[in-house]
This record gives structure tokens, sequence and C-alpha cells, in this order.
């Protein structure tokens, strides 16, 4: 079980104590994490973290690509999600959003948002 978060602060539940996550929400959280983390950045563990922010220099032609690759790295210790669909969609303002889907544990498929 791990703390919920919402925006990089604690969810705090009944008498102001911090609310719990588990199973598959507690799994998506550690997910848009990861994505979210830029690789290298905590030095404890350099492994931590997606090099996403790194698409803006990439040919438009190869993000596609280097977002899976991004992706599939900073989730390779994730083994009970296996990535089925990756969408890089861009904004109006230019900012750019993955939109993934995953099969977790082999049962259920769930999707996820990342702003990037």
């Amino acid at each position: 079980m791990e703390l919920k978060l919402t925006d990089g602060k604690y969810i705090l539940g009944s008498y102001q104590t911090p609310e719990q996550t588990d199973g598959i929400e507690e799994t998506l959280q550690r997910v848009l994490m990861k994505l979210k983390a830029r690789r290298g950045a905590f030095i404890p563990l350099p492994e931590y973290g997606s090099r996403l922010h790194l698409l803006n220099r990439e040919k438009p032609s190869n993000r596609i690509a280097a977002a899976r690759q991004y992706v599939l790295e900073a989730l390779d210790d994730e083994k009970e999600l296996e990535l089925m669909t990756l969408d890089l969609l861009t904004e109006t303002d230019g900012e750019a959003k993955l939109s993934l889907s995953f099969t977790y544990k082999g049962l259920y498929t769930v999707a996820v948002e990342a702003a990037i």
C-alpha cells in the first residue's frame, strides 16, 4: 500500500490522516509518477523516471517510436502491466499528451493520460 497523491499532494481522509491506495489504483499512481519524473533527476535512484521530456528533440516522424521506448524504459519494473496502445496527442497550445492503455495482470484494460 502507498499513500494516495493528487497533484503531488497527499490526500487526507477522516481525522486528517493520509489515505492509502492499493491494487490497480496504486499501480496507476506509480505509473504516472514514473512518467512525469525526469529520468536521472532523483539521485538515489538514477534509473527512476522517464525521458519523455526529450520528445521535442525528436523529429516528428520519430516521436511515437521514441515515446514508446521511453515509456517501456520507465515502466520496465512494472511486471503487472503490458502496454497495449500509445497515442501521442498534440494540443492546440503546443502541449503534448500521451494516451496509454495497459493490460493489468492480464485481466483488466486500464487507460492513462499523461501530459508531457
